[in-house]
Parts: C-alpha cells; structure tokens; sequence
C-alpha cells in the first residue's frame, strides 16, 4: 500500500511517498539533519519505506520544514491507514520512551523534556510540534512519553518506539478489516 502527497506552500515545498508494504528504506532529505534521521529511524523501525524531499526556508529556521513535513507525512498516513492499535516502549541507552497509536481519532499528549534547545540544526520544541502535527493531520490519535538518558537517546529512542507502534497499528487494522469487524 502506497500513497504519496505534495505540499506547497510560500515557504517550503515538500514531497512525502509512503509505502505500508516496504523493507524500511528511506530515501530522505528535509534540509535538517535531525529530522532526517528521525524519519530513517522511523522507516527502518517500521518496515515503512519512506521518501521525502523538502526545499524550506531554512534561513528563518527549521519551524516551517518541520511543520510542512509533519503534515504531508501525516496525510500520506491517512491515506493508507484508517483503523489498528499499536504500542511500543523501546530503551535507547539511559532514555526509555512509550509511544501509543490508534489510527482514526485525531488526539496527542507527550511527556518528555529535553536538556538543550536544539540537537543537530533542529530546536527540539520543534519534535512535540512535529508528532502532534502529524498524528492530527494522519488523523491519529498519539501519546509519547521518553525519559532518562540525554537528549539523542530520548529522541532514538521516542522514533524507534514510534515506528513499531505505527507497524503494530497498521498490522491491527488489517487484521479488523480481514476479520471483519
């Protein structure tokens, strides 16, 4: 299952293709590094093959790249997904982080902090902003919850547990409409 969904705005232009069906490729280049590496986290702990590419306006920051990724990631998402359940808890050195799904009830709630402002040409206020932005416009609902260790392995380890429970999610949703229910 494959859907792809363009955004273009005055500040950024961006390209997300999704594949439910894939080995965990990425193929991503956003402009900002962390974000980057959280979507190849994502892809591999998924098994989701996921390209983006995104031309921002990364001279006023990272705030409209991230947000306009975060939206057409999530459309691309809701195009495929629209039911299922899923969970995961993943440690990443010292950090531990939860993250729960369920596809069709737009909803978010994290519980996380971070010790710098920024890591990596991302301001991490920017992570909550993006996860909310995706699970509302996936139509979602998400809660996230990292502590311990310091700020790479709570965000390692916040998009690890977030892409198995999108796996979980999507397998459970699948399961309903073999069943069913």
């Amino acid at each position: 299952m494959r859907a792809s969904f363009r955004r273009d705005t005055a500040e950024t232009g961006i390209e997300v293709s999704l594949d439910l069906e894939g080995s965990g490729s990425s193929d991503v280049h956003t402009g900002v590094p962390l974000l980057d590496e959280i979507l190849k986290i994502l892809a591999q702990a998924s098994g989701f093959d996921i390209e983006v590419r995104a031309r921002g306006d990364l001279e006023t920051g990272d705030h409209h790249t991230v947000e306009d990724v975060a939206i057409a990631f999530g459309q691309a998402l809701a195009k495929l997904a629209s039911e299922g359940i899923g969970s995961s808890s993943v440690p990443s050195g010292e950090a531990l982080a939860f993250a729960a799904v369920r596809f069709g009830s737009p909803g978010y709630g994290d519980d996380f902090r971070f010790q710098a402002t920024s890591l990596e040409g991302m301001q991490l206020e920017n992570l909550s902003h993006f996860m909310r932005t995706m699970a509302y416009n996936g139509r979602s609902t998400l809660h996230l919850r990292a502590s311990g260790g310091d700020d790479w392995q709570k965000v390692e380890a916040l998009a690890l547990s977030l892409g198995r429970a999108l796996r979980r999610a999507v397998e459970d949703g699948g399961k309903k409409r073999r069943n069913g229910e």
